[in-house]
């Protein structure tokens, strides 16, 4: 059967938590999907190759599930990876991609059935965020504050029942999703933005046909693990790349939201 759904997995200088959430994609899978992993971590074609063969000795996947795994540059961002792999999926025919990272641990055979569904009523439905326990609820509408920051808040968020599965319209969700493929590539992330990318593309995106939405329906686990090379460069988003959005949006602040 050919994939329909692309699982589109970055991972950045966390090997060990890679191997450990790519098994519970693999322990998990459908046969309408394919993974697509892009791994950032390697500086040299030899740390690159060492990668690739750890990669499969740390994978066990008896029933060969289709992987396919890039060496992407060194620290090229998240941004760069999800539109690299958001392209592979394309060019395979997959028509909907589930954005996931090496923090996020499959924890069941999910049905994606009602949300292809649900997306498919409509052509303008592109996103549909989904559950992430041990992490902060992140449903909410969005605006631009001219100047000052980008104001998250709860307000007129509407339910959709849908199925008998409650969907709840809104404008970013958590980088946990299903969404249609061609939502992607209409509204790539900003390469320029390695962090600070996720109010970018929500913000983007609201400015087009394509409209978000969220479900508990599915649920996977956030697993907490920065180690200390990790920590370093992920710490950039509080200085450089925060910066860098400011910057682009006139801004002097960053985010307001209700918790």
């Amino acid at each position: 059967m050919k994939p329909i759904i692309a699982i589109i997995y970055s991972t950045f200088l966390r090997d060990e938590l890679m191997y450990q959430t790519v098994q519970s994609i693999l322990d998990n899978f459908l046969n309408n999907c394919i993974l697509l992993v892009g791994n950032q971590s390697y500086k040299t074609d030899g740390e690159r190759l060492n990668g690739f063969s750890n990669f499969c000795a740390n994978n066990d996947n008896p029933c060969h599930f289709p992987i396919e795994y890039y060496n992407l540059p060194f620290d090229c961002g998240l941004s760069y990876a999800r539109n690299f792999l958001v392209q592979k999926a394309k060019s395979l025919g997959c028509k909907y991609c589930i954005l996931t990272a090496d923090s996020i641990k499959f924890t069941e055979k999910y049905n994606f059935e009602p949300i292809i569904n649900f997306l498919e009523e409509k052509d303008n439905r592109g996103i549909v965020g989904l559950g992430l326990d041990n992490r902060q609820y992140w449903v909410y509408n969005m605006e631009l504050i001219p100047g000052h920051f980008f104001k998250l808040n709860k307000d007129n968020l509407k339910i959709i029942n849908s199925q008998g599965i409650e969907f709840i319209s809104c404008e970013v969700v958590a980088n946990f999703f299903l969404a249609k493929t061609q939502c992607l590539i209409d509204n790539p992330w900003d390469n320029n933005l390695k962090m600070a990318e996720h109010e970018d593309i929500f913000w983007r995106l609201k400015q087009t046909k394509w409209k978000v939405y969220y479900t508990d329906y599915i649920k996977a686990q956030y697993i907490n693990n920065k180690p200390t090379e990790y920590l370093k460069f992920r710490q950039r988003l509080y200085s450089e790349f925060k910066q860098k959005l400011q910057q682009k949006y006139k801004i002097s602040g960053w985010l307001k939201y209700e918790r």
